[in-house]
């Protein structure tokens, strides 16, 4: 059974076959089934192997959704054990503790204070973004000169069934 890659240079000379006026129609009708059966059993052989590798994907998948919702559990239950151990700390009026095989201390978190904002904020303090689907209607409606923007190309995908 022939590549892929080889199916794909036999339709190219074939279609150069086609080109030549003084080719016989059969012989090239002839060829072009060959190549089609083979062409059918190795794509489907390919789509084949796809559907395997969707199954494994989904189980994997699956897989890292559970294995989430563990980490997620484990997080949580530190978290409630750190509260505990802090409340603990602060009852007894200690922001240290030495015990046997740790040092305990209670300290006041690095970075940026947290922000809350609680009233209407100044336009000198917010950013500007650009409205995409404004822009996108205006493109599509071939409204004015827009040369800062213009849309692309859609993309193709294999449609299985």
């Amino acid at each position: 059974m022939s590549t892929l890659y080889e199916l794909k240079q036999e339709y190219a000379y074939l279609l150069d076959l086609m080109d030549d006026p003084d080719m016989d129609p059969q012989t090239i009708a002839d060829t072009m089934e060959g190549i089609e059966g083979e062409l059918e059993v190795k794509l489907d052989s390919y789509i084949t192997v796809r559907k395997e590798l969707e199954a494994e994907k989904a189980k994997w998948k699956s897989e890292k959704e559970r294995t989430e919702k563990h980490i997620a559990s484990l997080e949580a239950n530190i978290c409630r054990i750190n509260q505990a151990v802090m409340e603990a700390m602060r009852l007894t009026g200690k922001d240290k503790l030495p015990t046997e095989h740790y040092k305990l201390s209670i300290a006041k978190n690095g970075g940026l204070a947290p922000l809350k904002i609680t009233g209407d904020v100044p336009d000198g303090f917010c950013k500007l973004e650009p409205d995409n689907s404004l822009i996108r209607k205006a493109l599509e409606a071939g409204n004015g000169d827009i040369g800062w923007a213009h849309l692309e190309e859609r993309g193709v995908h294999l449609n299985v069934r």
